[in-house]
């Protein structure tokens, strides 16, 4: 393979990975603040809805197989030119797939609602197709550890989109059409721009792949595990824009955003570990650095997540106006389940790096066990406050899960190991 230029170094690639997340997040809360104040509360919650759908699938229509193609190539870099040429065309039906099924839901999320609406919309339809592309751009380039590039095109959906948002706040044309006309075209540039970075530095080797039933079942066992319905496919949002009101849906988008910023923090480390693990040799040395890690999101989760819980009554009317001061609560209470969800997040991929994939999805559909219920006891009583809560409590279980899981399978290969190495030397002695 040609050489490519890689952040080796764990301590290098964190800082890179948490920069990123902090540039990231200040991008989100400047085009989430102009959004907000341009559009209102009821035209912000339609903006969610708008670009929710082509996200959602972008994310769920892979079934996790860009996760498996960091994996491979994180054992084996060599085979990253066959192992693409295996998923082009199942990426391409996926691809198709995402937009008829886009076109196919629309009516359901948008039924009764303005012709401005639905234009806005419609013009989300290509996105899904590009987001799908930058998450194989992205996977290859992390298995690859290329992270300079990596956490280059990271940013840069975020930091398109708030420049996008600026210039019509300046400009005074930030209709709710505009706004969701310039987050599709950033989706389609940076989707282009991703494989065009990934695909320049993948080389010529042809090291035989994995057989492609390899790479779904290693993606389908980990899917869940990397792709929470609430945390990736905003299903928490999709709730609220069916059961409740848009204004409702305005109010909770906004608590969110800053609860963004410890969930890219448990993303950045994860982005680093979860390639880390994989191409360790060593299995101990793989379970202890997934277990440090681990305790490296906690730690710095916590920092962060006092430091906003604390700020939130001056940021949140500060950035988005006194009519959104009902998200404060929203915002505090979101932020304690920013905890949790920050060290089963990370905790998952290092299982995943293990070669250990279900466990996280496990852990996932232990928490829907939890929310299902808890969705039902407090929403009517607390409204959006009480979806809030409910995740709190999921997420809680959820992390207590994997924890429990993760210790029981590494004790298990560990006493393996132990015993297969007395057993050898029984051997040698007799």
């Amino acid at each position: 393979m040609n050489a490519i230029p890689r952040t080796r170094r764990p301590s290098g690639a964190l800082a890179g990975s948490l920069g990123t997340a902090l540039l990231g997040q200040g991008s989100l809360v400047v085009s989430g603040t102009l959004a907000a104040r341009m559009l209102g509360v009821e035209q912000r919650g339609y903006l969610a809805l708008a670009v929710l759908l082509p996200s959602i699938l972008g994310q769920v229509i892979h079934l996790g197989l860009p996760q498996a193609v960091t994996y491979y190539v994180a054992r084996d870099p060599s085979c990253a030119p066959a192992l693409l040429r295996r998923v082009r065309p199942l990426a391409i039906a996926q691809a198709a797939a995402a937009v008829l099924l886009q076109a196919l839901l629309l009516p359901l999320f948008f039924r009764g609602a303005a012709i401005e609406v639905w234009a806005a919309a419609l013009v989300t339809l290509i996105a899904a197709p590009c987001a799908l592309a930058q998450q194989y751009a992205l996977a290859l380039l992390q298995g690859e550890r290329r992270f300079a590039a990596f956490n280059a095109l990271r940013l840069l959906p975020a930091s398109s989109y708030g420049a996008a948002v600026l210039l019509l706040f300046l400009a005074g044309t930030g209709t709710l059409v505009l706004v969701s006309a310039a987050w599709a075209a950033v989706q389609v540039t940076v989707g282009a721009v991703a494989l065009a970075v990934a695909l320049r530095g993948l080389g010529s080797d042809m090291t035989p792949a994995p057989p492609l039933r390899r790479l779904v079942r290693f993606g389908l066992d980990g899917f869940l595990g990397a792709a929470s319905p609430v945390e990736t496919f905003g299903l928490d949002q999709a709730v609220i824009g069916l059961f409740l009101s848009p204004a409702a849906l305005g109010i909770y988008v906004v608590g969110t955003s800053f609860t963004n910023l410890p969930r890219f923090v448990a993303q950045s480390i994860g982005m680093v570990a979860y390639p880390r693990v994989a191409a360790e040799v060593d299995r101990l040395a793989a379970r202890r650095a997934m277990w440090r890690f681990t305790a490296l999101t906690v730690v710095v989760t916590t920092v962060v997540i006092a430091l906003l819980w604390a700020a939130a009554g001056v940021l949140v009317p500060l950035f988005f106006g006194e009519q959104f001061t009902e998200a404060v609560t929203l915002t505090r209470v979101l932020l304690i389940g920013s905890i949790f969800l920050a060290a089963r997040r990370t905790l998952s991929d290092c299982a995943r790096g293990l070669g250990l994939p279900r466990l996280g999805s496990i852990a996932e559909v232990a928490s829907w066990l939890v929310v299902t219920p808890a969705l039902a006891l407090l929403v009517p009583p607390w409204g959006v406050n009480g979806v809030a809560a409910a995740l709190v409590v999921a997420a809680a279980a959820s992390l207590g899960t994997l924890v429990a899981l993760v210790a029981a399978s590494t004790g298990v290969a560990a006493r393996r190991a132990r015993s297969s190495s007395s057993h050898e030397e029984d051997l040698l002695v007799a």
